[in-house]
């Protein structure tokens, strides 16, 4: 089965803007969106069309689709269903707005994602690229690059995060001081990004990161 490129966006709680930053990839990548609103728009709106088609085109990464992950207690799921998953007050809108070729919004408890995810993943495998969301499900795909956000409120962090912090290649944060040390080994942006050469940075350093590891597999498929 063919494995799109994936990012995984995780956080350390809820509301930590983890959907944000995963639809201003998927804007930036896809150039097909409709204008977002608030913090996407303004990130979207930094960021010149010439500089967008020059990383998000590049090395056939064209197609690209997200995966929305939802602990549940007991039972799994997969949600499929356009009209559902394209309700504006959904994250998954949020993702078909931001130009997402297809959707799937994974619902079940951890102990179940090796049985519902390997079905998303193959439902997902004509794909060049794909942006899931969520701790649980990153920590089982193993993804090409991790993104990972600290929210701005310590005090709701969640315990064990640890480990996902020690496999992430970026480090977006609300406050630099309260990083854990090992947060501060990796790459860092500012949450609130602002004006186009700190934008440009992030994307930029993401996109130069996809094309390397992307020939890291290459190679591991050739067994070089």
């Amino acid at each position: 089965m063919k494995r799109p490129f994936i990012i995984g966006v995780g956080g350390s709680c809820s509301n930590s803007g983890k959907t944000t930053i995963a639809c201003s990839l998927l804007n930036f990548f896809k150039k097909g969106g409709s204008k977002q609103q608030g913090r996407e728009k303004d990130i979207q709106d930094a960021v010149d069309p010439a500089f967008t088609e020059a990383c998000s085109q590049s090395d056939g990464f064209q197609k690209w689709g997200a995966v929305k992950y939802t602990k549940t207690e007991l039972y799994a799921s997969l949600v499929d269903d356009r009209a559902s998953l394209s309700q504006k007050d959904k994250d998954t809108g949020r993702y078909i707005g931001a130009g997402a070729d297809e959707v799937l919004w994974v619902k079940s408890p951890p102990q179940k994602l090796s049985e519902v995810l390997p079905v998303a993943l193959d439902r997902l495998s004509w794909l060049d690229g794909l942006i899931v969301e969520g701790n649980s499900v990153i920590e089982f795909l193993n993804p090409d690059i991790v993104i990972f956000i600290f929210g701005n409120k310590k005090t709701l962090w969640k315990t064990g995060i640890e480990r996902l912090v020690g496999i992430s290649d970026i480090i977006v944060y609300e406050n630099e001081s309260d990083l854990p040390e090992i947060a501060k080994t990796k790459r860092l942006f500012p949450r609130n990004m602002s004006g186009e050469k700190e934008i440009r940075g992030f994307f930029s350093f993401i996109s130069d990161l996809m094309h390397e590891r992307k020939a890291e597999r290459r190679n591991d498929e050739k067994g070089c």
